[in-house]
């Protein structure tokens, strides 16, 4: 088959239309004729539309703006409430809630062993380059990946590239050929023994070039474009950074993978599975590259201001994406062969307070002492005993055994619980996970909340901290390295932008699903939708 590119038809203002989705479920879908080649799944966590606008005149013509020039755009999906990265990435992928997929976080919280373990842990599973235990068990579903694979029955490629271990396997599904994330430990790429194999150009990268040895000589300075960019203030402008990151002071490697030299490295990875793995050569199957990058704000900068840092990482992702798709256009043997979608993930919670000079109401709320308090005064009303087990990412765990055995109905114990904790300083809301399971939170959107909620990872009483609040978890860590969150009540949105060959360009502000998307790439691939997809593909027009 011929290699060459075939001509695209110039993409000219009026085939740009401004078109809204009203309701994905009602819609037909219009099927590209053509099998594409490779489908690169691309998800960014902390992606934001409203830079993608602010830095479009920044960017080159192949990264962003190919996919703003002749991509559909999102601007506006709905992941549902409560999402991390991974949680969104698994709902991209398989196109279903947590409930149904089940993977609810990055972590969850092992009420027996008290302590939080990788959502993919699995306890035997060996890995490559790593000791940790991880498998795509947790999975309940398939994933876009999967579908691909059983479509090619075991002749096409996928693979799947990021930082963290959890965002790999939610990308990979169960039946892709690897994939691959970096050891934030030892620096290495590693990857679990659940896929059937490890890329020997990974192993040799490990050997030859471990990133081990250049970590510490890394710099991160703003590049030509951001210096010239007019969206920064004076005073920034004024004294440019420049960040290293030196493995020894125990905080280079988290550095690190928050920095766009990060994403350079995984560019980097991708574009190497992609050229000796050879995808999109493969006659008559569809190959598939998945990849995650970062787009978070910075931690490590000396003040709270790190706009200049987010603007420089949002210019250089831009790069990044234009020499990925450049590899991956060689290997398909043109553009027209090669379906491309990139997803944001929701906002994550701030780590910061805001800086007191600016006087924003806010606090501390404490789950030591909530426990503490929570736990005196069902004593009081219960007799003595541990009422409250644990704390985890939200919620308290009450002692279902010591209830049983003085004979109080978990129902009761869980309403008094949430009754106390609703007025405890710092608590907008708090009521039982059984309000949640029947629709009767009292939230925005409680049928989100439901979806969103896997109970095998949740605990009894649901707690909700007043926005600009800093959530402590002291007590699942010490004292002095307690994890703090700042509370906000933000919309989970995240813009998607969805590169199909010959499909017309187009822009859709209305909100859509994100459980939307895995079936729309699927129908775009000639393939089955994921088994746990519940909605319609999205409309997408072919040009004539």
């Amino acid at each position: 088959m011929s290699r060459h590119k075939t001509p695209r038809i110039p993409v000219t203002a009026d085939r740009l239309r401004m078109i809204t989705v009203l309701a994905a479920g009602l819609v037909t879908v219009a099927v590209n004729a053509a099998r594409p080649k490779i489908v690169v799944g691309i998800v960014v966590d902390g992606l934001r539309q409203e830079y993608i606008d602010l830095l479009r005149g920044s960017f080159g013509s192949n990264g962003f703006n190919r996919l703003l020039n002749n991509g559909i755009v999102l601007e506006n999906v709905d992941y549902g409430p409560g999402l991390d990265a991974t949680a969104a990435t698994a709902v991209l992928m398989t196109g279903a809630a947590p409930s149904v997929n089940g993977v609810p976080s990055t972590n969850v919280y092992d009420n027996n062993g008290r302590r939080y373990v990788s959502v993919f842990n699995d306890g035997h599973t060996l890995g490559n380059f790593t000791d940790q235990t991880l498998s795509p068990a947790a999975l309940r579903v398939t994933t876009i990946s999967d579908e691909a694979r059983i479509a090619g029955a075991g002749v096409s490629y996928s693979h799947a590239v990021a930082l963290q271990p959890e965002m790999a396997l939610a990308m990979a599904g169960h039946a892709s050929n690897s994939a691959i994330w970096l050891n934030d430990r030892t620096a290495n790429w590693a990857g679990s023994t659940a896929y059937p194999d490890f890329p020997a150009s990974i192993s040799q990268r490990n050997r030859l070039k471990p990133l081990s040895s250049s970590i510490d000589t890394m710099q991160w300075t703003p590049s030509a474009a951001s210096a010239l960019t007019k969206h920064l203030p004076e005073h920034l402008m004024r004294y440019p950074f420049r960040h290293t990151f030196v493995r020894r002071d125990g905080k280079g490697m988290d550095a690190f993978v928050q920095s766009p030299m990060a994403n350079r490295e995984i560019t980097r990875v991708a574009s190497e599975i992609v050229n000796t793995q050879q995808l999109g050569a493969h006659d008559g199957v569809t190959d598939m590259l998945n990849v995650a990058y970062t787009l978070l704000p910075y931690d490590y900068t000396k003040t709270p201001e790190n706009r200049y840092e987010l603007i420089d990482s949002y210019i250089k992702l831009d790069a990044q994406l234009a020499d990925l798709f450049s590899t991956v256009d060689r290997s398909a043997g043109g553009s027209d062969n090669v379906l491309i979608y990139l997803a944001g993930t929701p906002p994550r919670t701030q780590r910061r307070r805001e800086d007191e000079r600016w006087k924003i109401p806010s606090g501390e709320f404490s789950t030591r002492k909530a426990i503490s308090l929570l736990n005196l005064y069902l004593i009081a009303v219960h007799g003595n005993g541990e009422w409250v087990t644990a704390y985890s990412d939200g919620s308290f765990y009450l002692n279902e055994t010591l209830a049983k055995e003085r004979n109080v109905p978990k129902a009761e114990l869980q309403r008094e619980a949430a009754a106390l904790l609703k007025r405890m300083a710092g608590v907008d809301q708090a009521f039982p996970i059984d309000d949640v399971l029947d629709g009767n939170a009292p939230v925005d959107d409680p049928e989100a909340l439901r979806r969103n909620t896997l109970v095998t990872a949740t605990g009894d009483v649901i707690v909700q901290i007043i926005p600009g609040w800093e959530l402590l978890d002291d007590f699942n860590y010490p004292v002095n390295a307690a994890k703090g969150t700042v509370s906000q009540h933000a919309a989970t949105l995240a813009p998607a932008y969805l590169l199909i060959p010959g499909a017309e360009p187009a822009v859709v502000t209305a909100t859509v699903d994100a459980r939307a998307i895995a079936p729309t790439v699927a129908r775009q691939m000639h393939i089955r939708s994921p088994n746990g997809a519940s909605q319609a593909p999205l409309h997408v027009s072919m040009r004539k």
